[in-house]
């Protein structure tokens, strides 16, 4: 048998080793199939005229309160209202014992009835007595001393006719009277007790209801914009209450007030509006948000709120630019007006901004394929997506809650079973 050597034999396997290795070398230059470009919803930023909107905490106030005063005292006989009435300018509200001041008023009238009598003779004696004079029968001094007691009781007749009215006043503040149209709170005091100026000097609480104001603290920069605002108008003001549920409760008035101090410690200023409260609803002290017009932003470059995204330091969106490829741009942002975002910077009209897509394919660089959709049209469908969701949630919630009540009522009826008791001595031979 010839002898073949190992070398000889190796040589065919390392060429077919060098030819599959060639054949993986040349594949492996080929690039990877590229992705096809992600698919995102897009609109595009318009340029609309809308309002600049301010908003602010503010807390309600009354026009009128007033503390009813016991003016005189004496012990309180009536309370001619029931707490919590709405009452009337010059309505009764208390009135207090009036017998002691009746009495003063007969005596200071009968006083000042003595003292114009008085006057009357002192006249009467001046004149005889100056008529003496001009006959030689009465002296100078004699004259003077009769005009000089006319004097006196003239004096005292206007410091008779001042107790009268003093006299007067005292009966009159003893009928307590509403001084404008309000609501009466809590009484302080019943029916009883002594009242007066020294004791027990406050009865209760008015409050004027209809209109009412609401005082909030813009900032110190924003005060130009307030003037100007005033001068060129009526700045309208929205306030909006939130009720048990929820559900909002809006109240439309105007700024009465720009305050004509800046607070040093917060450098904001007070405003103040009035609004109509017919029904009464809104009472003093009530936190509430304040939405304020200041003016018309012409042009203003808008986009749907949905479209923004933010980092902790910015906000930004997804612009496509002319070669399908998503640009990341940083913008600046100001006032929410329904459902659009108002962008002062980094976007004007017409720039086409991604509000859908998927996250991991939106990304700077990217490609994309846009399917353009009117921007107030995917904002309605926003808005009834949301109102679908709410209406699902809510049916889900009251399913829930009608299931519970039927376990609960299922396990309220009485069991069929017989207690323990009753089993086992149902089962006991005997």
């Amino acid at each position: 048998m010839p002898n073949i050597r190992p070398q000889c034999l190796m040589l065919p396997l390392l060429a077919g080793i060098a030819v599959l290795s060639g054949c993986d070398s040349s594949d492996s230059t080929k690039e990877p199939p590229k992705p096809p470009p992600a698919k995102v919803t897009c609109v595009k930023a318009i340029a609309e005229d809308i309002p600049d909107y301010r908003y602010y905490p503010g807390i309600t106030q009354s026009v009128l309160e007033a503390d009813i005063m016991a003016r005189v005292e004496g012990y309180l006989e009536a309370m001619n209202f029931i707490e919590g009435d709405m009452v009337k300018a010059g309505q009764r509200l208390y009135l207090i014992q009036q017998e002691e001041y009746e009495a003063d008023l007969v005596e200071a009238r009968a006083n000042l009835l003595n003292a114009q009598a008085n006057e009357d003779f002192s006249r009467l004696t001046l004149r005889n007595v100056q008529e003496a004079y001009a006959g030689g029968a009465a002296t100078v001094y004699e004259v003077e001393e009769a005009q000089a007691g006319l004097k006196e009781s003239i004096a005292n007749v206007e410091s008779f006719q001042a107790k009268v009215l003093n006299a007067e006043l005292n009966l009159s503040y003893t009928d307590v009277v509403a001084p404008f149209d309000g609501q009466m709170g809590q009484t302080a005091v019943d029916v009883g007790n002594l009242v007066g100026p020294l004791e027990n000097s406050t009865l209760g609480t008015l409050v004027m209801l209809d209109p009412m104001r609401v005082v909030f603290e813009p900032a110190g920069t924003e005060l130009i914009e307030f003037l100007k605002a005033r001068k060129s108008g009526t700045v309208l003001v929205q306030l909006t209450i939130q009720e048990q549920d929820g559900s909002p409760v809006i109240y439309d008035g105007a700024v009465d007030l720009v305050n004509n101090l800046v607070n040093q410690s917060t450098s904001t200023f007070l405003a103040r509006a009035v609004f109509p409260n017919e029904k009464g609803y809104v009472l003093p002290g009530l936190y509430v948000s304040v939405r304020v017009r200041l003016r018309t932003i012409d042009g203003a470059v808008m986009l749907p709120d949905s479209a923004m995204a933010s980092t902790p330091t910015s906000q930004y969106v997804y612009v496509v630019d002319s070669k399908q490829t998503l640009q990341r741009r940083t913008v600046t942002t100001g006032s929410l007006y329904e459902n659009f975002r108002h962008i002062t910077s980094g976007l004007k009209a017409g720039d086409v901004v991604v509000v859908k897509g998927n996250p991991a394919q939106v990304k700077q660089g990217a490609k994309v394929q846009v399917n353009l959709v009117d921007a107030k049209t995917w904002v309605t469908q926003e808005k009834k997506s949301e109102s679908d969701a709410e209406a699902v949630s809510s049916g889900t919630s009251d399913s829930n809650s009608s299931k519970k009540s039927s376990s609960n009522a299922t396990s309220d009826k009485p069991s069929t079973n017989p207690p323990p008791s009753l089993k086992s001595r149902s089962n006991d031979p005997s």
